[in-house]
């Protein structure tokens, strides 16, 4: 009897110990989640053009991207004068991120956002592109001073 009173404390004793154990370890992973969903890059966002006029003929959007498309531009890679973007934006027939480069003519409605997209981020991270410091803030908003005003001059 005595033998049994002592397994039972100490299965109860051991049981304690887990739960103490496992409530630390999950609110760590809480703790760790909250810092992963306040990861964020800064960066330059616009739209896919409506109408495009190729040879006469009016074309919707480009040929992988849809009109309206959110596209994620990266910053100025080689020196032509920001023509030509690199972006990351839904293809118009798989639905899946594509990396593409497109002339800036066809991107409207420029802005700044944060982005929280682990995806979009990592992205960028692999390939040079923004990121959450006050330096890429104050390049985009800079940027957003005559980006708007050049596109409608190309269009």
């Amino acid at each position: 009897m005595l033998k049994s009173l002592f397994k039972l404390f100490t299965f109860s004793k051991s049981q304690k110990e887990f739960d103490l154990k496992y409530n630390s370890q999950k609110t760590e992973l809480q703790k760790n989640e909250s810092i992963d969903k306040e990861i964020f890059i800064w960066c330059l966002i616009g739209n896919i053009i409506e109408k495009n006029i190729i040879n006469g003929e009016i074309k919707f959007g480009t040929k992988h991207f849809s009109p309206n498309t959110k596209v994620y531009c990266f910053p100025v890679q080689w020196g032509d004068g920001y023509e030509n973007i690199i972006v990351i934006g839904r293809h118009r027939k798989t639905k899946k991120l594509a990396t593409i480069i497109i002339k800036s003519k066809y991107i409207t409605n420029w802005r700044i956002k944060k982005v929280y997209n682990p995806k979009i981020i990592q992205l960028m991270n692999n390939k040079r592109g923004w990121t959450n410091s006050e330096n890429d803030k104050e390049i985009i908003l800079k940027m957003l001073n005559w980006l708007p005003e050049r596109t409608k001059l190309n269009s």
